[in-house]
């Protein structure tokens, strides 16, 4: 039978969770207020979400929403798992996801290391299913010269 079920998840950054599900071709709508949800009878079963994929994106009669939850910290994914998992996978959202999610933070933090520590480039490697990005930081040098008197 077809239900929304909620997930916790530790998806903390909005911008990062936003851009990683735009990387993922997913158009994620952002709401500055909680909106109804789009469940596969049609109604919202009384689930809401600020950040919300529309089932029309992956042909599905459902929509996946990102809501706050405030006392943990970090966004709870609310879906019809009938729905997602014939179209995204059963590892969407613990694999996939996080994958896009945990790229965005770490050129997010580069961006912001960047600043202290001066140019960064990002390499990224790939063995099977673990991937690595490595930051490397072009050192900066500053010499002064003493002139004896």
């Amino acid at each position: 039978m077809s239900h929304f079920s909620t997930v916790k998840t530790k998806l903390s950054n909005q911008e990062c969770l936003v851009q990683a599900l735009t990387d993922l071709n997913l158009s994620p709508q952002v709401h500055e207020t909680l909106q109804p949800l789009k469940g596969y009878y049609g109604g919202s079963q009384g689930q809401s979400a600020e950040i919300i994929v529309s089932g029309r994106t992956i042909k599905a009669r459902a929509d996946i929403g990102f809501k706050w939850n405030q006392s943990s910290g970090v966004y709870d994914v609310i879906h019809d798992s009938y729905e997602t998992v014939p179209k995204l996978g059963k590892d969407f959202f613990s694999n996939k996801l996080m994958l896009a999610y945990g790229q965005r933070m770490v050129r997010a933090k580069a961006a912001e290391l960047q600043e202290k520590f001066g140019e960064c480039a990002i390499s990224e490697e790939t063995k099977g299913t673990v991937q690595t990005l490595r930051l490397t930081f072009a050192g900066h040098q500053e010499v002064q010269q003493y002139v004896r008197r």
